[in-house]
């Protein structure tokens, strides 16, 4: 089934998810055996989205997660979009992950830096840095100005946009930035010894 069909069956935020993910996808250039983790799962719409692409994808959030967006139906919203066999579900805090250093080709955090306490960030960002290959990608999509009026309407409460760069490891990193329709995308890589990819 095609991001369209889905988005007839899961509405209309999924279709702007999907349409700020294959900004990304078309960025990456991502093979389709590709090892992909997504990072905070919610309603599931990134992963679903990744899984109607072709990919296989892990995806989770903390078990002791009580947040307005954690623990939402997204086994039910995978098996409406005809993808639950592509997705794997898995407790994990995103601080302290419990996957071997470079098992993924892509880490995906789609609208979630933003909900990681400001002290927690910099752990954050290290571990997907530590999970993702060398010649691998950490993706953060975070809201842009008008969603968050939007959001902001239904959960006054609902944090800031983060900044990534902000929380940056040690390591050299070569950034990309994309304007998506509802979201900045910020595309980091690992520079090699030589400064290219």
């Amino acid at each position: 089934m095609d991001t369209k069909a889905i988005g007839e069956i899961l509405g209309e935020k999924f279709e702007g998810v999907a349409g700020d993910g294959l900004l990304a996808l078309a960025e990456l250039q991502l093979p389709t055996d590709a090892a992909i983790l997504d990072v905070g799962t919610g309603k599931g719409y990134f992963a679903i989205f990744l899984a109607s692409q072709g990919y296989r994808v892990l995806t989770g959030e903390p078990s002791t997660d009580r947040s307005h967006y954690a623990g939402q139906a997204w086994e039910l919203n995978a098996e409406k979009a005809g993808v639950r066999d592509r997705i794997h579900f898995e407790h994990f805090d995103a601080a302290r992950m419990p996957f071997a250093p470079e098992a993924f080709d892509a880490v995906f955090f789609y609208g979630v830096l933003h909900h990681v306490p400001a002290m927690q960030r910099r752990d954050v960002l290290r571990e997907a840095f530590r999970v993702a290959k060398q010649n691998g990608a950490v993706v953060f999509f975070e809201p842009r100005a008008e969603l968050l009026q939007r959001l902001w309407a239904d959960d006054p409460g609902h944090p800031q946009a983060a900044k990534p760069s902000d929380d940056l490891p040690d390591v050299p990193i070569r950034e990309g930035r994309i304007e998506g329709a509802l979201m900045h995308l910020f595309i980091y890589r690992r520079e090699s010894a030589a400064g290219t990819r």
